[in-house]
């Protein structure tokens, strides 16, 4: 009978052991032709595309979790619901992102503008899951472009002062109470408005638009005029976000 050395017998198990261990770092880092831009991940469904503008709502239930997925442009985001996440960096460990998510929220939750720019510079792949109880829920809008600091807030078309300012978006505020009601207006760049409150409201410009709900969205280009309406019986509040491009 033959038997095979003990040396050669733990030589392949060894080779084994390596072998397993390979694909289990080869399930981590997909090749590089899974690996989608953001607006193709099925988790982020793309609503808009309109020159350097992209909106995108990105939804994951409990439990669930996105693809790799790359970023190539500066994001605006508005957390319209919020859970606990984790992100993984491709060729990273997980890091959860709860840490602000985990402390008691308050009775009405304000959304506020949020951005990420470093994109441009450095695209970065990466996934998310979410670990919580609830729909993680972000707006985003997407600016493919080099980005324009030339024209001051006036010079846009705003005479209020954004609650973010960076060289890809400015986001403005705008509340209206029951019945109150915007002057026609027009901006030196395209906008989209962002309902992030409950409430109703009209928007009038090249199209209408209606708000009825958080995450309900509209948009205007460059030179558009346009107004908004409270057409509901509470206060409602909508982010407009400057997309600035040249």
């Amino acid at each position: 009978m033959f038997r095979v050395p003990g040396s050669v017998r733990c030589s392949r198990f060894a080779l084994a052991a390596v072998a397993g261990a390979g694909v289990g770092l080869a399930a981590q880092v997909p090749p590089a032709e899974q690996i989608v831009p953001v607006h193709q991940e099925s988790h982020h469904r793309q609503l808009f595309q309109h020159g350097a503008v992209r909106i995108l709502d990105m939804q994951i239930a409990p439990g669930d979790g996105s693809a790799f997925h790359r970023h190539d442009w500066p994001v605006l985001l508005l957390g319209l619901t919020s859970s606990r996440t984790r992100r993984q960096n491709l060729g990273e460990e997980w890091v959860s992102e709860a840490a602000a998510q985990a402390s008691a929220a308050p009775a009405v939750r304000a959304i506020r503008p949020t951005s990420t720019t470093s994109y441009a510079d450095k695209p970065l792949t990466h996934r998310l899951e979410n670990i919580g109880t609830g729909i993680a829920r972000n707006f985003i809008v997407v600016n493919e472009s080099a980005g324009d600091e030339s024209m001051t807030e006036q010079q846009a078309g705003f005479t209020s002062k954004p609650e973010l300012s960076n060289k890809w978006f400015r986001a403005y505020r705008i509340a209206l109470s029951p019945g109150e009601r915007t002057a026609a207006h027009k901006h030196n760049a395209p906008v989209v408005l962002v309902q992030v409150t409950d409430g109703k409201a009209v928007g009038a410009g090249a199209m209408s638009w209606e708000f009825n709900t958080p995450g309900q969205w509209a948009f205007f280009e460059s030179g558009d005029p346009h107004a908004f309406a409270n057409t509901g019986d509470a206060r409602i509040e909508l982010i407009e976000v400057e997309v600035r491009t040249k």
